[in-house]
C-alpha cells in the first residue's frame, strides 16, 4: 500500500533507504511504510470422499471455484482464521490437521498464503460470505475452472499424496 501523506501525522512522506530498500517514511514522526504482506489462509477440506470448493461471488475470478479461505482478522491465530473462513464461506465445522505450505503467489500480490489440510468436515454445506455456491467434488469430478494456480497445484499435490487418480 502506498501513501501520499503520513497516516499518523499527515506530513508528506519521502522516500528513504531503510533496511536495504527505498521506503516511504515520515521525517516528522518516524513512520515507515514497511508494506508487509497480508496473511491469508486457504484450506483443503475433505468431505464425502471428495473436497469442498466454493464458487467465488466477487472478483477476481467471479464464478470460478477455489478452496475456502481468506484474510486473517486482527488478533486471531492463523488456525483460528482458517477455521473461521471455512465456516463463513461453507457453514462447515472443521479442525485443522496440518499446515501444508506457506507461500506467496508472486506477481506483485502482497500476501502470504497459509495452506492447511483439515480433518473431515462436519455439518451441511451452505454458501455464505463471499461464496455464491459450495460443493463437495469427488476427485474425478473437480471443475476445470479453479480460480488460482496455487489452489490448483495444492489440490493436485493433495490428490497425488493420497493416491487418488
Amino acid at each position: 500500500m502506498s501513501y501520499n501523506n503520513c497516516p499518523i501525522c499527515t506530513t508528506s512522506l519521502v522516500i528513504l533507504p531503510i533496511g536495504g530498500k527505498n521506503r516511504q517514511s515520515c521525517q516528522k514522526c518516524d513512520f515507515v511504510n514497511w508494506d508487509n504482506p497480508k496473511p491469508v489462509t486457504a484450506v483443503i477440506v475433505p468431505m464425502n470422499s471428495g473436497i469442498v470448493l466454493v464458487k467465488r461471488k466477487y472478483e477476481p475470478f467471479i464464478g470460478d471455484w477455489c478452496l475456502p479461505g481468506g484474510f486473517m482478522e486482527a488478533n486471531e491465530s492463523p488456525i483460528e482464521g482458517a477455521i473461521r473462513e471455512v465456516y463463513e464461506e461453507t457453514g462447515l465445522n472443521i479442525e485443522i490437521d496440518q499446515l501444508i505450505e506457506a507461500t506467496s503467489p508472486g506477481r506483485n500480490i502482497n500476501v502470504i498464503i497459509l495452506f492447511y489440510l483439515s480433518k473431515i468436515a462436519t455439518g451441511n454445506p451452505i454458501a455464505g460470505d463471499d461464496a455464491s455456491e459450495v460443493n463437495c467434488f469427488k476427485h474425478n469430478e473437480l471443475p476445470v475452472n479453479i480460480a488460482f494456480d496455487l489452489h490448483k497445484r495444492l489440490i493436485d499435490n493433495y490428490l497425488a499424496k493420497i493416491k487418488v487418480y
